[in-house]
């Protein structure tokens, strides 16, 4: 594994494997080709040495993933077309719509 690569679900059913078999993080961290403190810090995330699993880890994470993007910009297509309109039209500026819709919308 190259330095920051995300943990595969393969990887983490080897930590599951190593913490079933009492292993420690070195171990662990040798097997899938990591460094201990990120076997440490993935089974202190996900439930500790008693309660980790990698299923639960990987959907934890996936969770995480999501989270950690930027929403994606306009699905409503009503609001949409409305900062289009201002932006190609009116030519106004990202802060003059903003304000404008929090003005509106406080109505």
């Amino acid at each position: 594994m190259s330095p920051y690569n995300h943990l595969t679900l393969k990887d983490r059913e080897c930590i599951l494997l190593g913490v079933t078999l009492n292993d420690t993080y070195q171990v662990i961290a040798e097997k899938i080709g990591c460094s201990k403190a990120t076997v440490s810090r993935e089974i202190k995330r996900n439930g500790g040495r008693k309660a980790y699993s990698a299923v639960k880890a990987q959907e934890n994470y996936q969770g995480r993933r999501l989270k950690s993007r930027r929403p994606r910009l306009l699905t409503d297509l009503k609001l949409r077309d409305f900062v289009l309109h201002c932006i190609v039209q009116r030519q106004w500026s990202p802060e003059q719509i903003s304000g404008r819709l929090v003005h509106e919308n406080s109505e």
